[in-house]
Formats: structure tokens, sequence, C-alpha cells
């Protein structure tokens, strides 16, 4: 039964984008025949399915012309996701153990809480101009790190306060430190929140690089590629970067979630 309702769900997703596509190469269409337009869109200039399949393939690999050289998608793809998980995991180092902190004592969450919480509602796109100008280097890194680590910090103070107390009380009971039992009791139950949080970061994170490559103009991203392919009036390009960018940004939520499902399976 399960099985049959899980090809089911497979089938209409299928049929979903495949409607989705054929709608998009109607719509471009007709707009180009001066049939129907979408009022404020000039969607005469959108690229077709096929046309921005062909300009993906084209732009796959890296194109050397005389001395000079541009960059595939590859590439860009390789840059973003190298700078997505450096700044994931310097978010992760850090927003873990505050979360914890902040979760478990009362004093470091009276100390850290409202700055927390004052910090923590600036969209990561606000602080582009301060990555521009005041720091030398790292600048999209950064910006990632401040689009993932507060839901980890969130999730991990939601994961550290589920945790039953009773189990922390048995602990002391038997005589464990505060040390053992954060690092026994806490972190194995705040765990399944804490990779919850990690997948929603990484979301953001995601979804922030692109903006910061836009802005900080990278030589190389995932980012830079739509920006520049758009200013050049490549539209198949800029498209085809677009959904490249919804491709990696699903394969790396639905990886993070099948971790996460795994583990509260071992936790159960």
């Amino acid at each position: 039964m399960k099985n049959n309702t899980e090809r089911k769900g497979l089938v209409i997703n299928i049929l979903s984008l495949i409607s989705f596509v054929i709608l998009w190469h109607i719509l471009v269409l007709l707009a180009r025949e001066q049939i129907f337009n979408i009022p404020f869109m000039k969607m005469k200039d959108l690229p077709t399915p096929l046309e921005t399949w062909y300009a993906l393939v084209g732009s796959m690999f890296t194109h050397t012309y005389g001395p000079g050289f541009t960059y595939g998608i590859f590439d860009h793809i390789k840059a973003s996701l190298v700078r997505v998980v450096q700044g994931g995991v310097l978010a992760f180092i850090i927003g873990v153990p505050v979360g914890i902190g902040i979760g478990y004592s009362r004093l470091i969450h009276n100390i850290l809480n409202p700055i927390i919480e004052i910090v923590r509602n600036m969209p990561p796109m606000a602080w582009i101009p301060l990555a521009i100008f005041i720091l030398v280097t790292g600048g999209s890194i950064f910006i990632v790190f401040i689009g993932v680590v507060f839901p980890i910090i969130l999730n991990t103070i939601y994961g550290v306060r589920s945790t039953d107390a009773r189990i922390i009380d048995a602990a002391r009971t038997l005589g464990a430190s505060e040390a053992q039992i954060v690092a026994k009791v806490l972190i194995p139950s705040a765990f399944p929140s804490i990779i919850a949080g990690l997948r929603i970061g990484f979301g953001v994170g995601w979804m922030a690089i692109v903006a910061a490559e836009m802005v900080i103009q990278s030589p190389v991203g995932l980012g830079y590629f739509i920006w520049n392919m758009g200013d050049l009036g490549r539209y198949a390009e800029m498209v085809a970067g677009m959904i490249v960018i919804g491709v990696v940004g699903y394969i790396m939520n639905i990886s993070i979630l099948l971790v996460q499902k795994r583990f509260v399976k071992w936790v159960d």
C-alpha cells in the first residue's frame, strides 16, 4: 500500500514538472507571436525550455578563447558549494555550543539571548555592505555563516529544552558531571533538532550565497554567473543557471533530510 502511494506521488511529481515545462514553452511562443502576454512581463525575451537546455549544455564546461577563458557551470557550482560548506561548517562549530549553552544555562541565556534576538532579525543580505567594505576576505563565506548559524542555534536551544528533565536528574543522581550530562544526555537528545536546524540553515545559506556572489562580484560562482549572463543579455544561460541553483539546493535539502530521517530512526 505504501509503495503504491509513493509511486502515485512520483508520477504526479513528474507530470507536474512536464506540465510546467509545456506551459512555459507555450507562453513564450504565444508572447513571441504577440498573441498573449502576461502583464508587466517581457515573456518574448524569455528562452524556451529547449533553448535553456542548449544553453545549459553549452555552458557546462570551461571554454578557452586564446589567452582568455570562461568558467563552466560545474566550476561555478563547485565554487558556490565550497563557500556554502565553509560557512556552514563554521556556523555548526559556533552555533551548536552557543545553542546548548543558552538552552541549558539560565545565565548564558540572559547574557546572549538579547544579542541573538536582535542580530538574527537582520537578514543575511543586510550584512553584504559590511562584507564588502569591512572584511578583507571571505565576505561570501561570512554571509553564508550568518544565514546558517541562527537556525542551528534556535533548533539546538529547542532540542536541549525538549530533553526530558527526569533523564538529566537521573544522570545527576548517578554522579554524572555537568560536562558528562551535556555530552551524553543533552547532545544525543538534541541532535535531531540540530540536524533540522542545519537543514533549514543550509537552505538559507544557499540562497544567501547566490545573492552575495551577485553583489560582491566573485570571479566565479553561480550568483556571479547569473548576474553576468543577464548583464550580457544571454537570458538562456541566465535561466539555465537559475535552474541549476534550484536543482543543487534541492539535492542539498534531500541529502540532509535523508541523514535526519536515518538519525531519528536510530534514536527511536
